[in-house]
């Protein structure tokens, strides 16, 4: 989609695939299971870093659109989606010992 000045904008809504919605499900159980553990293993609280703060909101907005009904996201919140998936894994691979590896993502 292109706007007045003929750019091509990346946060407009699209229908949502299931495996878009699975990941963004499936990042919120993963992301709760990790504070939890986080706060058990160090004794004090995850917090995702600054850098992070953009991602998180969209993916919150894109969670709560969806839990009321309205399967629809951006290029941007999947993105998003995808980034905090990574972070998730690197937290929960050091707190267990165990080494990182990236995500191939299917494009």
């Amino acid at each position: 989609m292109s706007g007045s000045n003929g750019r091509i904008h990346f946060n407009t809504l699209r229908p949502s695939d299931p495996d878009a919605v699975a990941l963004a499900q499936a990042l919120e159980e993963r992301f709760v299971e990790l504070c939890g553990t986080y706060l058990r293993v160090t004794g004090v609280r995850l917090v995702p870093p600054p850098s992070l703060d953009n991602d998180m909101m969209r993916w919150r907005q894109m969670r709560v659109r969806h839990r009321k009904g309205d399967f629809r996201n951006s290029e941007v919140e999947l993105h998003s989606v995808k980034c905090l998936c990574q972070w998730t894994l690197d937290i929960n691979a050091s707190i267990r010992n165990q080494p990182t590896y990236k995500v191939a993502w299917k494009e």
